[in-house]
């Protein structure tokens, strides 16, 4: 039986490193960026149709999305969005991935201020920034519900997500959890857990109601504490 939240190892400092291998991750071969920006102006261009992306999905939802409106918004060119992004689904995934890295920077911030010594405040930090970022992202919340239809979009964002999940599994294997496919898994239905009860917590109320976001986080932990106990 491997350990639990009562006896589990102690660290000084905490290692972002699985984290950190997220953010270096290039899904430009994914077909969802027409250009790779590779001066400064056409980061600060890309970032900003990004930004704005996320603005109005969190003002009218995906369906309010256009390329036209973004570049309206962003006061640039139409041809500038399609410099970067062939198409509306395209650019949606590019939101997802410029949401999903600021989260992760996020996460980074919090676990090196906090230095937790448990799989389980690593867990709940994880948690508790991803309420944070909800809050605060712009277009961030909508990220967490699916819209993508079509095959291979589906496939796109399920590389990413099961990339951040081996991040969290390489997270909490410093305390001595497992890191093979069986508890991957398992991982990644208490990620889905407690992003479920989140979405709930938000659609009671606009800052998120206090007892689901607590719920959030106390029921994912139980979950993998269960799972663990059964190895």
């Amino acid at each position: 039986m491997l350990t639990t939240r009562t006896n589990e190892k102690d660290q000084n400092l905490v290692n972002v490193d699985p984290l950190r291998r997220f953010l270096a991750l290039d899904y430009a071969e994914s077909a969802d960026l027409r250009n790779s920006p590779q001066q400064e102006r056409s980061r600060l261009s890309l970032e900003t149709i990004l930004r704005v992306c996320g603005e109005i999905i969190d003002e009218t939802g995906h369906a309010g999305v256009t390329t036209a409106e973004v570049a309206k918004r962003a006061e640039m060119a139409i041809g500038t969005v399609y410099r970067f992004f062939p198409d509306r689904v395209a650019l949606m995934l590019g939101v997802f991935d410029y949401m999903t890295k600021r989260y992760i920077e996020m996460c980074i911030e919090a676990l090196e201020a906090a230095e937790p010594t448990t799989w389980t405040q690593t867990f709940e930090i994880l948690t508790d920034t991803n309420v944070l970022a909800r809050r605060t992202v712009p277009g961030y919340r909508a990220t967490q519900y699916r819209v993508l239809a079509d095959e291979e979009s589906q496939e796109k964002y399920s590389l990413r997500t099961t990339s951040y999940v081996d991040a969290v599994v390489g997270q909490l294997a410093q305390f001595g959890l497992p890191e093979d496919a069986a508890w991957s898994a398992r991982v990644a239905v208490a990620i889905e857990l407690s992003r479920s009860l989140q979405r709930l917590a938000f659609d009671a109320e606009s800052d998120g109601d206090p007892w689901l976001l607590d719920e959030a986080r106390k029921v994912a932990i139980t979950y993998l504490e269960t799972q663990l106990a059964a190895r």
